[in-house]
């Protein structure tokens, strides 16, 4: 709906004839204003969030083909990295168009977040629990660019309508800059929950007033990512028979080696370690018996123990990495039947964990954030 200031001036128009005989003095006109706060607040018109263009041209690496509406970006999957997110909003007001005082976002993490991203987060003009932070915009103007922005984040259905407006009265708005568009930009780090956030946007105008806020989602994609500090694993030499553990340990190795195996969660969501072996080239007998078999412990309690895998077979330990968490791996070889030097393959993946409250005492591990590895 758009709002009219109706201001009444009254201009006294004075025609004078001048004859060549008679010099009249110049007569002039008063004008008259009121400056004062009407109460009228500003109106946050759109809204949306993608990343810098120049890095992402899509605008949003999370549905690239824009397939669902709204704001959708992965995780850098890249211990100690982030990821760069610009949020917008067209505003006006009825005394400064659209060069209001400010206009910030309050952003929240997803509900169900765990800790230290939970409800104890406390933040924002609503006060509300999840907050992340409270960013600053800074005006863009209006005219032919601000005018481009809008229709490409529009064409990649990012954009949030206030229910009063639509895209063509934001866009003539900005052609007669009456509406200005207004950015901040922030970062989003690797170890951020997944999930949806919150996003208020609020605009103040020079006389103090606050807008209603405008509200949408964005969705940081859940994705699971592991990463391990070793190259390979060598259990040594070894009788027939006897389990042979080579055990893991908690120190992060930033030049991979042999065997003091640590794994990392690097994902945004609770990360389970998922481990297959080869054979090694050891076989099978007739009755299909393979003649190695291996076991897997992330930590050192037994209760998380896994036995008995056979090769080609995943198993999922059933223990899981917290966000930003790093644990020991402790694997072992058994061969039944078998001589000399052999070699083989051992994979890594990982199953992920939607959060639950309380958090499950199977969510173990140490705090890996300060693991940042030098180029």
């Amino acid at each position: 709906m758009k709002k009219i200031l109706a201001l009444t001036l009254t201009v006294l128009l004075v025609l004078s004839v001048l004859t060549p005989a008679v010099t009249l003095a110049a007569e002039s006109a008063g004008t008259a204003v009121n400056v004062t706060s009407t109460g009228i607040p500003p109106v946050v018109k759109c809204k949306w969030e993608q990343q810098p263009a120049n890095i992402e041209p899509t605008l949003e690496d999370g549905d690239p083909s824009h397939a669902v509406p709204g704001f959708q970006i992965l995780p850098p999957v890249q211990a100690c990295t982030t990821k760069v997110i610009c949020y917008y909003a067209v505003v006006t007001d009825e005394e400064d168009g659209g060069n209001v005082a400010q206009v910030f976002a309050d952003v929240y993490h997803p509900a169900g977040s765990p800790e230290p991203y939970g409800p104890s987060k406390m933040g924002g003009i609503q006060n509300l629990p999840y907050f992340k932070y409270e960013i600053p915009f800074t005006d863009l103007g209006c005219g032919d660019e601000a005018e481009a922005i809008v229709q490409a984040a529009y064409d990649a259905g990012l954009i949030t309508f206030d229910t009063d407006y639509d895209l063509a009265d934001v866009l003539y708005e900005l052609d007669k800059c009456v509406a200005h568009l207004w950015m901040g930009c922030a970062e989003i780090d690797y170890e951020q929950p997944a999930g949806d956030y919150r996003v208020y946007d609020y605009a103040i105008d020079t006389n103090d007033d606050f807008s209603c806020p405008l509200y949408n989602e964005f969705l940081y994609v859940p994705v699971c990512g592991i990463e391990a500090d070793f190259t390979s694993i060598n259990f040594g030499s070894t009788n027939l028979g006897v389990e042979k553990m080579v055990p893991g340990d908690t120190i992060w190795d930033c030049v991979p080696g042999v065997n003091h195996a640590t794994v990392r969660n690097i994902g945004n969501v609770w990360a389970h370690v998922k481990v297959m072996f080869d054979d090694m080239g050891f076989g099978q007998q007739i009755d299909g018996t393979w003649n190695v078999q291996f076991d897997a412990r992330m930590g050192s309690d037994n209760a998380y123990y896994e036995g008995n895998i056979m090769p080609y077979e995943w198993r999922t330990l059933t223990n899981a990495l917290g966000l930003s968490q790093k644990d020991e791996l402790d694997l072992s070889i058994k061969i039944i039947k078998g001589i000399g030097e052999h070699n083989g393959v051992i994979t890594l993946d990982c199953e992920g964990e939607a959060f639950s409250d309380p958090v499950p005492a199977h969510i173990v591990g140490f705090d890996a954030r300060g693991d940042c590895c030098e180029d």
